[in-house]
């Protein structure tokens, strides 16, 4: 396990951040919303993603404005889209190449 993992996302000031924010946000899925669709959101994402170099600076791990609040179908996009290997083509299974 990560030291994020660790210490970040188990400490109380993130815990804090992201309850603030999904109250911000009316707990909806930012990019869902965009669609007009109304899904809870799941997972506070960092637009910048959090490193072992960056994560202890409130600039980035607390501040709202490098925050987004994501469903995790959204949250799935963002961080495994490109691993794919395979699409859905006229409802059938096709690998990618």
């Amino acid at each position: 396990m990560r030291s994020i993992e660790r210490t970040f996302y188990k400490s109380r000031a993130w815990q804090q951040c992201r309850e603030g924010y999904l109250l911000k946000v009316n707990g909806r899925c930012e990019r869902c919303l965009k669609k007009g669709l109304h899904v809870p959101a799941k997972i506070v994402h960092h637009k910048i993603w959090l490193t072992e170099e960056n994560y202890q600076d409130p600039s980035v791990s607390l501040n709202f404005d490098n925050l987004e609040a994501l469903c995790q179908r959204c949250h799935n996009e963002e961080h495994f889209e490109s691993e794919k290997r395979w699409t859905i083509v006229d409802g059938r299974v096709v690998g990618k190449e």
